[in-house]
């Protein structure tokens, strides 16, 4: 029986693993040579890393005269906290959408009732008033049709807010559930990141100060709260 490939997603945390595992900083030649050990295809290893960095779970930044990579599990925590907020945020902006076509419906049922009242306790339906009644026909008509335009909205809003509510939530928990693992893990690893920067200085040759910048190591770096 031929062996089973690996899928994409695997491959992203196969090679993911290597940089939170490793607590090192890499350039492309070596992300590709333990890529391939970790059981990666060679040939893929620089598109899946790639993938990584345009996802903002790796960093790249030029140091000297090369690109290197690196990953901490803190990373990982501050996208999936974004991740979180944006669905929270969708699903709050289209719970005030619904609450306001829902709103507007209601004024528009009580515009017609009062217009129907106030026509019948005039109680004239001379030439002038006629012509005055086709009006208020034309309004209503177009009141009627604004109507069935606010309950499509309505309609659509609904689904959106009871597929958030349907499916989201399970998604909303996994994913509060894997922030909670990796802050857990990323207070371990902060001091790892003065061991890198430590590392570069004596690999690579480079100034401390530059690693830093490299690095975006600033004044106020501490743990994730």
């Amino acid at each position: 029986m031929p062996r089973k490939g690996v899928s994409l997603q695997e491959k992203r945390e196969r090679i993911l693993r290597i940089y939170h595992e490793s607590k090192e900083v890499f350039n492309l030649k070596e992300v590709e040579k333990l890529g391939s050990k970790a059981g990666v295809v060679l040939q893929t290893v620089k598109d899946v890393n790639q993938a990584l960095v345009d996802d903002a779970l790796v960093d790249c930044d030029k140091i000297g005269s090369g690109n290197y990579f690196w990953s901490f599990p803190s990373k990982l925590s501050q996208s999936r906290k974004r991740k979180l907020s944006e669905l929270e945020q969708r699903r709050h902006t289209a719970q005030e959408k619904l609450a306001k076509v829902q709103q507007n419906i209601e004024e528009q049922k009580s515009l017609r009732s009062d217009s129907v009242r106030t026509n019948i306790s005039r109680g004239n339906f001379g030439g002038v008033l006629m012509e005055w009644i086709i009006c208020e026909q034309d309004e209503r008509v177009q009141k009627l049709r604004r109507l069935e335009e606010q309950k499509a909205k309505v309609n659509g809003l609904r689904t959106k807010v009871q597929h958030l509510a349907e499916n989201d939530p399970a998604i909303l928990e996994e994913l509060e559930r894997k922030v909670r693992m990796a802050k857990e893990g990323s207070d371990r690893w902060t001091d790892n990141v003065y061991t890198l920067k430590s590392w570069v200085v004596k690999k690579r040759g480079v100034e401390g100060k530059e690693v830093d910048k490299w690095l975006g190591i600033k004044d106020d770096f501490d743990y994730v709260e």
